[in-house]
C-alpha cells in the first residue's frame, strides 16, 4: 500500500504552484493574454497546463513551502517575476500607443476623443496603431515567444530562488527611457512633416489673410497625416520585430 505524508503532498504542490504563479503573473500583465476578451478561465487553464509541463525541471525546492512564511514569500516573488516579464512586454505597445497619440495630436484628431465615449481621451490614430501593432505581434508569434521566455526563465532563475537581482536589473527609468525613445523614433517623421505643413499654412495665411486658416488647415493636416499613415503602417513590422528581440534579450540572461 502506498502511503503519502503531508510533507510529500505539500512538496508536490509547491513544485506545481510556484511555476503556476509565475506563468499566471506573466499572463496578468502581458499583452494579448491580459486582454479583457481573453477569458479568465482559459488563462488559468493555460497557466496550469504550462506549470504541469515545467514542474519537473522548474527547480522548485524539495521541501514543503506552502503554509509557511517562506512559502508565502516565494509565491509573492514568483508573481512579481511573472508580472515583471509581462510588464516589460507591455511597454513595447506603450511606445506605439504614445507614438500614435503624438501623431494624432499633430494631425488635429485629438478632438475626436471628446465624441467617442468608448475610447475616452485616446485619438483614432493611437487606437489604429495600437491595433496594427497588436495584430503584428500575434502574426510574429509574440505570445508563444513570451511563453517560451517564461519557460526558459526557470533555467537561470529556478522557482523559489531569490529573484532580487532579476527585479533590480529591470530599472523602471531605463525601461521608460527606451519606451519614450521608441515612441519618438516612430512619431518624429510624422511630426516633422506635419510641422512643415503647419508652417506652410502659416505663410499662406500671412500672404492671404482673408483665407480661413481653421477651415483649410485642419483638412490639409489630416489629409497629409492619413497619406503618411497609409505609407508608414505597412512598415511597422520592422521596428516591432527589432524592439521585441531586444525585449526578449533583456528578459533573458
Amino acid at each position: 500500500m502506498i502511503t503519502l505524508t503531508d510533507q510529500q503532498v505539500f512538496a508536490w504542490l509547491s513544485a506545481f504552484l510556484l511555476p503556476f504563479f509565475r506563468v499566471l503573473g506573466m499572463m496578468t500583465s502581458a499583452p494579448i493574454f491580459s486582454n479583457r476578451s481573453y477569458p479568465t478561465r482559459a488563462r488559468v487553464a493555460l497557466a496550469a497546463a504550462v506549470a504541469v509541463l515545467v514542474a519537473p525541471f522548474a527547480g522548485a525546492p524539495e521541501t514543503a513551502l506552502l503554509g509557511t512564511a517562506a512559502g508565502i514569500g516565494a509565491v509573492a516573488q514568483e508573481v512579481a517575476v511573472g508580472i515583471t516579464i509581462g510588464f516589460v512586454a507591455r511597454l513595447l505597445f506603450t511606445g506605439f500607443e504614445m507614438a500614435g497619440e503624438l501623431i494624432g495630436l499633430q494631425m488635429g484628431l485629438s478632438f475626436a476623443g471628446f465624441f467617442d465615449p468608448q475610447a475616452g481621451t485616446a485619438n483614432p490614430v493611437g487606437l489604429t496603431i495600437n491595433s496594427v501593432s497588436t495584430l503584428t505581434f500575434v502574426a510574429i508569434n509574440g505570445p508563444l515567444a513570451l511563453l517560451a521566455t517564461v519557460i526558459e526563465s526557470f533555467q537561470w532563475l529556478p522557482a523559489g530562488s531569490s529573484a532580487a537581482a532579476f527585479l533590480s536589473e529591470r530599472s523602471p527609468l531605463q525601461l521608460g527611457a527606451e519606451t519614450f525613445a521608441l515612441a519618438l523614433s516612430l512619431a518624429l517623421p510624422f511630426m516633422g512633416m506635419l510641422l512643415f505643413v503647419n508652417m506652410a499654412m502659416g505663410v499662406v495665411s500671412r500672404v492671404a489673410p482673408q483665407l480661413n486658416l481653421f477651415g483649410v488647415g485642419f483638412p490639409v493636416t489630416i489629409l497629409v497625416g492619413l497619406v503618411m499613415l497609409s505609407v508608414g503602417l505597412p512598415m511597422i513590422e520592422a521596428p516591432l520585430m527589432a524592439h521585441f528581440e531586444r525585449l526578449l534579450a533583456h528578459l533573458s540572461r
